[in-house]
């Protein structure tokens, strides 16, 4: 009943969903994490983050999917309990102050003193890019190949049956691609609002939008599921700013961050974030063809 969902252009749409979900969930479970573990919020964040690690380790010597699927959630408990609450850890130890800038629109925009601390570690993000990325002569991400071909960079193709670890990658891009958003958008608005403007801060936002938008067409163009959901996760972590910067500026209410308030959105956007997990881990593996190895067929 459900083998069409995982054809072209569904299995695309799917992977693509679970990854934007990661986004408005991930401030979620902040917020749960919050407001019901009070004083020992560090201690359980510490404990998510390191059950992140066991994930992924345990995915390690799975096939192809199911090493996916667990790559994302251990890197994504990884930037929850170890990167977002060791930034608000810090900027409490240290007294960070956050600051408030006024662009003209109703609200304004504040940032709090974790994002400071975030903004901090940009050099670190891009040594990290640039070491485990631009010089990672074996990849096969189509974002650093990019950069390959347009730098005349040529580091030739990866090494043929060379065995990728795909819990481990998965985990890293969603760190790297999170952090990375996160990081582009604090500046965007730190220097756009205080020295372009408000104009060029937009003007960012629509070439944004427009990249958002060729992602979710290259999203339907994914014809397996494992790498339907590696791309996706990407792709929906970008998308994500698309649909999360207006909100800073007024536009409407972030209601993932107010999960007491709005009990019912949150419950039905948890819902279908694990309902499309689900889907994923479940998807049924395809016939090999004769002579075929197991490892080929998966994902």
């Amino acid at each position: 009943m459900l083998a069409g969902l995982y054809r072209r252009p569904w299995v695309g749409l799917l992977g693509l969903m679970v990854g934007f979900l990661t986004q408005p969930l991930g401030h979620t479970v902040y917020k749960v994490m919050a407001a019901g573990l009070g004083g020992g919020v560090y201690v359980g964040a510490a404990l998510l983050g390191i059950l992140g690690f066991v994930i992924v380790w345990k995915g390690l010597r799975q096939d192809e999917l199911k090493a996916t699927w667990m790559g994302m959630l251990g890197g994504w408990f990884i930037w929850i309990g170890l990167f977002e609450y060791s930034f608000k850890f810090f900027a409490e130890l240290y007294s960070v102050p956050g600051y408030a800038v006024e662009p003209g629109v109703s609200g304004g925009y504040v940032a709090a003193p974790q994002a400071n601390m975030l903004q901090a570690t940009v050099t670190i993000m891009l040594a990290l890019f640039v070491l485990y990325g631009m010089f990672n002569l074996q990849t096969k991400c189509n974002f650093m190949r990019f950069f390959h071909r347009n730098l005349h960079f040529s580091p030739g193709m990866p090494t043929p049956d060379n065995q990728r670890s795909y819990a481990r990658i998965t985990a890293m891009e969603v760190l790297f691609v999170t952090w990375f958003c996160y990081l582009f958008w604090l500046y965007v608005i730190y220097v756009g609002i205080r020295g372009p403007g408000l104009q060029i801060v937009m003007g960012i936002y629509v070439a944004w939008t427009a990249w958002s938008a060729y992602l979710i067409y290259k999203s339907t163009q994914q014809v397996r599921m494992a790498p339907a959901l590696r791309y996706g996760i990407g792709a929906g972590i970008v998308l994500w700013g698309s649909a999360e910067m207006p909100a800073h500026f007024g536009a409407y209410r972030e209601y993932w961050l107010y999960p007491l308030e709005y009990p019912i959105f949150n419950a039905i956007t948890s819902a279908v974030f694990v309902g499309g997990v689900v889907l994923i881990a479940r998807r049924p593996k395809p016939n090999p063809a004769p002579g075929a190895s197991a490892a080929g067929a998966a994902g």
